[in-house]
């Protein structure tokens, strides 16, 4: 069964150490009713077969928009003392699921997962370049605003402008005759 205590001194050490990668990934610590809850969720979806049922474990943290959770394994399973465990949000599920991927040493997983220097340049430049199509798209959208304000004055004014007659312009109508 899992149980729902805090992580120890040494996982808390190296995730702080470690915030800077995991933040980039979309890590969060999670506060101890959210531990209560993932940890409910995990005992709900796991069953007879599947690699950690029966494994007490504490949550490390929680990667949000993906519904994956580290674990702190409270015993070893297949030399590992880590999972990653990408939870269903359904009920009890038929193993392997929920995907879970054991890990034996953090750092190592970290380095597994986290892009090269030559990966993160392409990243980099990927999203400047996104940045910048997204900035020309917002100028030629404010652009095209105020483009259609100007046609909404002209529009405006040219209306306004036919139905009013001021008395300096001459009169075009042929003098009427008096009889």
């Amino acid at each position: 069964m899992m149980n729902s205590e805090r992580h120890t001194e040494d996982e808390l050490a190296w995730v702080i150490s470690h915030q800077s990668d995991l933040s980039d990934m979309g890590f969060e610590l999670v506060t101890p009713d959210r531990n209560t809850g993932l940890l409910k969720q995990l005992a709900q979806e796991l069953s007879p077969g599947h690699l950690i049922y029966g494994i007490s474990a504490n949550v490390l943290g929680a990667f949000s928009g993906t519904d994956d959770i580290l674990l702190k394994l409270d015993s070893e399973v297949e030399g590992a003392r880590y999972a990653l465990v990408h939870l269903t949000w359904g009920g009890s599920q038929t193993p392997p699921w929920p995907s879970t991927q054991l890990i034996a040493d953090l750092d190592e997983w970290l380095a597994s997962v986290m892009p090269s220097p030559k990966q993160m340049a392409e990243i980099n430049k990927f999203n400047e370049a996104r940045r910048r199509r997204e900035q020309r798209r917002h100028q030629l959208s404010q652009l095209g605003f105020y483009l259609f304000m100007v046609l909404v004055i002209i529009t405006l004014f040219l209306a306004v402008m036919t139905q009013i007659k001021p008395e300096w312009l001459p009169d075009d109508r042929p003098p009427m005759l008096s009889g």
